[in-house]
């Protein structure tokens, strides 16, 4: 499976292809025109000057999660487009001849693609799935952030360990899910600020 992180999403938005995907579900003028100087509208620099935000949407802001999934539902679209041309009879076919089926779980710029294959398809995947977000989105993944992990090994997402493992004595697998390392040392760290 892949582990992904978009480099610095909320700061490389491209304005332009994401207004182009607000458009598609808002019709609504005002509410386009609000959302554009939204992202227009700047950032207050120490000494009180104003620095121009040519791309990105605001860090902290409550909208910036809506705008990023809505700029990464090219993403979504393209996973969607490539699991949907495929029948359930096809994909087991490929499995069979030895080519990969997968799927993405996405929330913002923190995704998953779940491959049924081996890892140098995963690998391949991977470097597809860079190149399409570069040309169509103009956005990189994070070489630091962005691995292939085997789902035994278990990986992190949105605050969560998942990992698979065996189930009783019947040799089923079952995913665990617990919270994360990092997440219970936030939580750790927080809470003993308030003692």
């Amino acid at each position: 499976m892949i582990e992904g992180d978009v480099e610095d999403c909320f700061g490389q938005i491209h304005h332009g292809l994401l207004m182009e995907q607000v458009r598609r579900r808002v019709t609504d003028k005002r509410v386009l025109a609000l959302i554009r100087r939204f992202l227009n509208a700047g950032v207050m620099r120490e000494h009180g000057t104003l620095a121009a935000t040519p791309s990105g949407t605001p860090q902290g802001s409550i909208l910036s999660p809506v705008l990023a999934n809505i700029a990464l539902s090219v993403l979504d679209r393209h996973f969607e487009n490539a699991w949907r041309a495929r029948t359930h009879n096809q994909r087991a076919r490929d499995r069979a001849d030895g080519r990969p089926s997968y799927r993405m779980i996405r929330y913002a710029d923190d995704f998953v693609v779940l491959v049924r294959g081996t890892e140098s398809q995963a690998h391949a995947l991977k470097k597809r799935t860079a190149e399409f977000m570069r040309e169509q989105m103009r956005l990189t993944l994070s070489p630091e952030k962005t691995s292939v992990t085997h789902v035994d090994d278990g990986f992190d997402l949105l605050g969560f360990h998942i990992r698979r493992r065996p189930w009783r004595a019947n040799n089923r697998h079952v995913a665990y899910t617990f919270p994360s390392q990092r997440a219970l040392w936030t939580y750790l760290g927080s809470t003993e600020s308030r003692w």
